[in-house]
């Protein structure tokens, strides 16, 4: 039965993707469209509660985190680093203080405003890379800044969402906890890129030794994505930075491109549309009658909190309006760490199930806002 469904999945999305492709748009666009159409919102025939589409979602965060991080260049990221902080920084801000005072203003109390507040703060650095590559942006500055500016921003969400879960449970923020969550994440970055940049070389070396590379790939990336839930990050920022480690410049170019080949593959032709398409299960269109007002000022205010926070601060620091406004545009990207968080929130009794289906839809609107404006900005990109 399982194996049926994802069948039915994989024909759906595949021949999306190919539409998609054919009208020139972002082929993620079809994958989301596909899931709509054969899951719960309207056909019903992939469960939502799949424990093999479960699975085989978080492998595609997974393996796509880490391609990213095998395309990025690790220099230029931590060129990209100062921007990126400050251009998270004015991302994250905007969204989580409009949110804030909007959900106040319609009457809901703290706790649940700032759950809010924080859940538009985020943004998905698996679709970020996604866009960015069926863009073809990746390699360049506005692909760095945006996913630089992902994960601090997802780093920051993380921040806001243990202040959350501490006001939820107890009614304050434990500040030592919290600083040693800080200090914990600051480390962990200082000793995968500053310190992994050192032993690249010889690790790299090892890959090469009787071209066995992709699977000690594999098992470096399970690692760092392990390390990384231990000191409470998300998996796929371990992900990303093991692909970090792995450089062209430093092995045989023909081994790495065929490292790069299959973990491509695996991300852009299975394990990634499964991810993307079954963002569309948690959608519940019922919001619209519940909360009409609500859920529009919140879908507003996400969208121009990202433009304005996170593009604008890209423009004041002297970065070209289109490039500005395109990193803007990327990080309105939610997904993966929304759901999570929205779901959690729901178990926990901070939001009711009307929040939390409005959180969905915003992600996915939001989403969907970016992946189609970004088609033209990009080609505009190119033109320049």
């Amino acid at each position: 039965m399982e194996f049926s469904t994802l069948l039915i999945l994989m024909v759906v999305i595949w021949t999306a993707g190919k539409i998609f492709r054919y009208l020139k748009l972002p082929v993620v666009f079809g994958e989301l469209l596909g899931g709509i159409l054969v899951g719960p919102v309207l056909l019903g025939l992939v469960p939502a509660d799949s424990e093999m589409i479960k699975v085989l979602a978080e492998l595609g965060i997974f393996f796509l985190m880490l391609h990213s991080g095998l395309e990025s260049d690790p220099k230029e990221f931590i060129r990209s680093s100062k921007k990126s902080l400050l251009i998270a920084t004015g991302g994250v801000i905007l969204p989580f203080l409009g949110g804030f005072l909007i959900t106040r203003h319609f009457g809901y109390n703290a706790v649940t405003a700032f759950f809010v507040g924080m859940g538009m703060s985020t943004s998905a650095i698996a679709i970020t890379a996604r866009l960015l590559k069926d863009c073809g942006l990746t390699k360049t500055r506005v692909g760095h800044l945006a996913i630089g500016s992902a994960i601090i921003d997802d780093i920051m969400a993380l921040v806001l969402f243990s202040i959350a879960l501490s006001l939820a449970e107890n009614g304050n923020v434990e500040l030592i906890p919290l600083l040693w969550l800080i200090v914990k994440i600051t480390i962990f970055f200082a000793v995968v890129i500053y310190g992994g940049m050192h032993i690249s070389s010889f690790m790299n070396r090892i890959i090469y030794w009787k071209n066995k590379g992709f699977t000690l790939t594999l098992i470096i990336a399970l690692l760092m994505g392990l390390i990384a839930e231990a000191i409470g990050l998300h998996m796929v920022i371990g992900a990303f930075t093991a692909g970090l480690l792995i450089r062209e410049e430093v092995i045989d170019t023909q081994v790495f491109k065929k490292i790069e080949d299959r973990i491509y593959g695996l991300s852009y032709s299975f394990f990634g549309p499964i991810f993307f398409a079954s963002l569309a299960f948690h959608l519940d269109f019922s919001a619209f009658t519940g909360a009409p007002y609500f859920m529009l000022s919140i879908f507003v205010i996400a969208i121009l909190g990202k433009i304005i926070g996170a593009g604008g601060m890209a423009y004041l620091l002297k970065i070209k309006p289109l490039e500005s406004f395109a990193i803007g545009l990327t990080m309105n990207n939610r997904g993966a760490v929304e759901l999570i968080i929205a779901s959690i929130g729901l178990s926990m009794g901070i939001i009711d199930a009307n929040i939390f289906s409005i959180l969905i839809l915003m992600a996915f609107v939001t989403t969907t806002f970016s992946i189609l404006t970004m088609s033209s900005v990009a080609k505009k990109l190119k033109e320049n």
